[in-house]
């Protein structure tokens, strides 16, 4: 039904009545009740019936009214119909936008909640197309391209095309394209048809169109604005249809595209508000998370520089136990079926591995490298030692030997002399030999500890008769070591870059979904006693949740065996992994 600027009276005869036809009112017959033109009033003789969509814009007149009392009975009609098709418009705009109201609600929580920006972008264009009716949309992100600011796609639907419509390319912000203009303009820019835009501004979907076989006649564009009212990018929807479930083909737009109406404009410029600071949102967290992310790895840098052997050890110890947890959550079988690891469980474990050994830039570096049992020169002052006890049994010998040269004695007796020094000699070569190996970070041999211990209650003279044992105590304890290099002093101190850890790692302000799980990285003490004699987990146990019965599946149950470093400190022959 087309509306008319003024009201059409109806009969449903031409018979009119003396007193209605001396009114001067015009009427016209109703022959058929789906060409009424609005607004319409049916006059209504005594015992008619108006069509049934058309009775509450009718009246019966009385048959024995005068020409005025009837002029003043269609008056006050005509009046009431205007009233009651002004509360049915306003009912309906009211149900529109309570609808509206409703959906930007619903848009507005999904958007907040929303954490994935692949699902994010779709569902902002979906919501957009739903409530506007829209074929087809598309979003554009503002960025920087060497200093000069672009628009590119990240998103595109349509409803009537089969194929994706989405291209990754960029446009630049001038008034050669739509949303070029739109953004660099600032403002909402409606087309009825984008093949025929309004002066001065530029034409749309030509290039789309003879791409995909299509025809873009009505456009919507609107600027996305974030929290700053600094414009990020676009949102353009194109050919708004009557019914949205209709798929547009060329021949058809004309008939079944409409154009979008200004209430729709202030709507979508709302969402596309609201997804411009979900998106800002995303963007912070992400850049929060790459910062965070890059601390992580620059501690992990700093602590390897300290401890060049374990190199890339929390990197592995990350990589390996991850891709334990994954192949937990995939498995489908046996104890652990059930077991499903969430994004945030993966990321807590990740920092747990990267994290668990910084507690090191509190162990002092001499003991935090220390490669072998005596710490660095000490060695060399034993080895110093016993050539100056060397070169003491020489002299020794050789005073006498001069003596016995004085006193006569044959050549027997002097070739004596020499054996015995030889043998001395020899002897001191091989303590020094076993102090070497001593000095290795392998299990410790009976005989080698034997010696050891012998030697520490030996003794020599130095050059003013002093006696001193061929063993210093510091000396003695570190050669004494059975299994790696640390006496149980210095491996307390190691042990406790755990503790170092987890006071470490309480500094850290975690975020709420990671705090909230964020166990207690245990120090060594809180692990109670080893498992096993000799067995060390020199890793922190991950995650464990205050309120959980056993061990969480996260934190695992193997234990290293043997010292902290088993290839440098007396472990199975094996790098740490």
């Amino acid at each position: 039904m087309k509306t008319a600027p003024r009201f059409h009276l109806y009969v449903l005869d031409r018979d009119q009545s003396t007193a209605l036809a001396a009114t001067g009112l015009e009427t016209e017959k109703l022959t058929d009740p789906a060409q009424v033109e609005q607004p319409a009033l049916i006059l209504l003789g005594p015992g008619q019936q108006a069509p049934e969509p058309l009775a509450e814009m009718a009246i019966e007149l009385p048959p024995d009214a005068s020409p005025s009392v009837l002029r003043e009975l269609v008056r006050v009609a005509m009046e009431n119909v205007a009233l009651k098709q002004q509360v049915t418009q306003l009912e309906s705009q009211a149900h529109r936008r309570h609808r509206q109201f409703r959906e930007l609600n619903r848009i507005g929580i999904a958007l907040s909640a929303e954490k994935d920006i692949g699902r994010l972008q779709p569902f902002i264009l979906t919501t957009m197309r739903q409530l506007t009716h829209a074929d087809g949309a598309s979003l554009w992100l503002k960025e920087e391209e060497d200093g000069v600011p672009k628009l590119f796609l990240a998103s595109s639907q349509n409803h009537s095309i089969d194929k994706s419509t989405y291209s990754a390319f960029k446009v630049p912000v001038d008034d050669k394209t739509v949303v070029g203009y739109t953004v660099s303009m600032g403002a909402s820019q409606i087309y009825d048809d984008a093949y025929k835009p309004p002066p001065g501004k530029p034409a749309g979907g030509k290039s789309f169109d003879s791409q995909f076989g299509y025809r873009t006649k009505s456009m919507l564009t609107v600027p996305m604005r974030n929290y700053n009212n600094e414009v990020v990018g676009a949102v353009q929807l194109i050919n708004a249809k009557r019914r949205f479930e209709t798929r547009l083909t060329v021949e058809t737009v004309e008939a079944e595209v409409v154009s979008f109406q200004p209430d729709d404009v202030e709507m979508i410029e709302s969402i596309a508000s609201q997804a411009a600071v979900a998106l800002d949102n995303k963007n912070l967290i992400d850049s929060i998370q790459a910062l965070f992310d890059g601390f992580v790895q620059a501690s992990v840098t700093a602590i390897e520089q300290r401890d060049p052997s374990t190199a890339g050890h929390s990197g592995r110890v990350e990589g390996l136990t991850t891709s334990l947890a994954r192949a937990v959550t995939e498995i489908s079988v046996g104890k652990y079926r059930d077991v499903q690891l969430t994004d945030d469980q993966f990321k807590e474990l990740r920092y747990a591995c990267l994290l668990h050994d910084f507690g090191k830039v509190g162990v002092r570096e001499h003991i935090l490298i220390k490669a072998k049992k005596l710490i660095p020169g000490q060695l060399e002052v034993i080895q110093a030692r016993f050539e100056f006890i060397e070169r003491s049994m020489q002299v020794k010998y050789a005073m006498e030997k001069l003596e016995a040269m004085r006193s006569g004695s044959n050549g027997p007796d002097l070739t004596e002399i020499d054996r015995r020094l030889e043998e001395e000699l020899a002897q001191l070569d091989k303590w020094v030999e076993s102090i070497v190996v001593a000095n290795e970070p392998s299990v410790l041999p009976e005989d080698k500890a034997s010696t050891i211990e012998f030697l520490a209650q030996q003794t020599y003279f130095d050059i003013a008769g002093r006696p001193h044992p061929m063993l210093e105590p510091q000396e003695f304890r570190f050669l004494n070591i059975r299994k790696g290099t640390l006496d149980p002093q210095e491996r307390l101190e190691m042990e406790s870059h755990v503790t170092h850890s987890f006071h470490f790692l309480t500094k850290i302000p975690w975020t709420p979904v990671i705090k909230a799980r964020w166990l207690r990285i245990p120090a060594w003490a809180d692990r109670g006693p080893d498992p096993a004699p000799g067995s060390h987990d020199d890793d922190l146990r991950y995650l464990r949740r205050p309120d959980s019965p056993g061990p969480p599946i996260q934190e695992g149950g193997s234990h290293h065996d043997g010292s902290r470093h088993p290839a440098r400190r007396g472990g199975p022959g094996k790098a740490r992994p």
